[in-house]
């Protein structure tokens, strides 16, 4: 048996990548084979070949065990990476920033590394870029702001890629795969337009593949999303996934503290100091949400 990792998963074919660099597409057997959930871009997995790679064609296999995952992500799902990059974009379709927030939770939640790429700044002024800045001050994350049509920030971004493997991610129409052609020339990724009769973006990435890029890292380009849900949270444990909350533990009056009405709570006193109002705001919607369920 070899080890590989899953770089595609579509129609229960799964492309596997030896650790020579051999593409094989394999079948998963036994109980992989009954749950295809259970094997995801990004899992590492002992495979066996039935038909080795040529010149001219891919080898053949079969999935045998997939090996214990360092961490995962359930939307987009891909398993095993370093860090997570939301990108959003400013305009058409405007940035939504709970699920910037969301995002960021479910990474939190695996110990993952976030940074926030906003995309498309060409679409809005100086003014607004300036107003911005203020709004993002104070802010958890690093913040990227890139332009597919200008070119901005693509640097940066590349350098946030190189010699990692980063799960990109965020909603339809926000640039992801365009900004992905412009970091790794040569990709031709499929592009789209944002439909302007609901504001969203077409899902022009259909399935999650892990994309090698010369800088010696990867990337998992991901289908776009609208939606994120919490599940397996409980509200004590939400602010264990902010990190500008966290860092307040224990100066709190109360060891309990959920940091919405209760009497010296260090959080409602840092807020606009070292705790972005907006970022409270998707905390106490985030917690209401959690006791709903």
């Amino acid at each position: 048996m070899r080890q590989g990792k899953v770089i595609r998963a579509a129609g229960g074919f799964f492309a596997v990548l030896d650790q020579r660099g051999s593409e094989y597409q394999c079948r998963a057997r036994g109980s992989l084979k009954k749950n295809k959930g259970n094997l995801i871009v990004g899992d590492e997995v002992m495979f066996k070949p039935l038909q080795e790679t040529t010149d001219d064609s891919r080898g053949e296999g079969v999935v045998e065990e997939v090996l214990p995952r360092r961490n995962f992500l359930p939307r987009p799902p891909v398993a095993n990476v370093d860090q997570v990059i939301v990108v959003m974009s400013l305009k058409n379709p405007g940035c939504d920033w709970q699920i910037i927030s969301r995002m960021a939770v479910l990474a939190e939640k695996e110990n993952l590394p976030v940074v926030v790429c906003l995309n498309k700044t060409d679409l809005i002024s100086r003014d607004q870029l300036s107003e911005l800045d203020s709004r993002l001050d104070p802010f958890p994350y690093p913040v990227i702001f890139t332009s597919a049509l200008s070119g901005r920030g693509t640097s940066e971004l590349k350098d946030r890629l190189a010699g990692s493997c980063s799960a990109l991610a965020g909603p339809s129409g926000v640039g992801k795969s365009t900004l992905l052609n412009l970091v790794q020339p040569g990709l031709c990724l499929q592009t789209g337009q944002v439909s302007e009769k609901i504001g969203r973006g077409k899902h022009t990435t259909r399935q999650a593949a892990l994309l090698p890029l010369d800088s010696g890292g990867s990337v998992v380009d991901t289908p776009g999303f609208n939606r994120l849900d919490f599940k397996s949270l409980e509200p004590k444990q939400l602010a264990d996934y902010f990190p500008e909350l966290e860092a307040l533990r224990g100066r709190c009056r109360f060891r309990d503290c959920l940091h919405l009405h209760e009497p010296n709570c260090a959080v409602t006193e840092e807020l606009g100091k070292t705790v972005n109002s907006m970022r409270y705001e998707h905390y106490k919607y985030f917690i209401e949400e959690l006791n709903q369920q």
